[in-house]
């Protein structure tokens, strides 16, 4: 054995040799009796290290219990979160919509169609405006 520790380590120091030295005539002047008790020990340590835990204490069956239940944590808090009415914004009613950005951005960009409509009619879109926003009146009787 001490062949193939110094095969394996050429530029050992004098304090590693002379410390393996120490050690290998400790272990050589060591009783039966001593050695036998050591051997016991050791074979008990790896029978105790062979021997299995309970299926329920095992750490694999219970890392996908713990992520299934993390996502259905998630997916509640989710679920109650957009019940609760957090909701994005909604557009406001006078806002521009993507739809009337579409129809602005369809005509014909080298003619300003789009532009001369929308000078052309302000008129119009004064109109329809307040007849957006009017509140109608009940009618008091049959008409006559």
């Amino acid at each position: 054995m001490k062949e193939i520790a110094e095969e394996s380590n050429p530029s050992a120091g004098a304090f590693e040799t002379h410390s393996r030295e120490v050690f290998s005539r400790s272990v050589e002047s060591l009783d039966m009796r001593v050695i036998s008790r050591l051997n016991h020990a050791r074979q008990a340590a790896l029978e105790a290290a062979v021997q299995r835990r309970p299926w329920f204490l095992q750490v694999r069956v219970w890392t996908p219990a713990a992520g299934v239940t993390a996502a259905a944590v998630l997916g509640v808090a989710l679920w109650m979160g957009a019940a609760a009415g957090h909701h994005p914004p909604a557009v406001a009613d006078n806002a521009a919509t993507l739809e009337d950005l579409d129809i602005f951005a369809s005509s014909d960009e080298g003619s300003g169609d789009a532009l001369e409509m929308l000078q052309n009619d302000i008129d119009f879109y004064d109109f329809a405006d307040t007849a957006a926003n009017a509140v109608p009146v009940a009618n008091s009787g049959p008409a006559a």
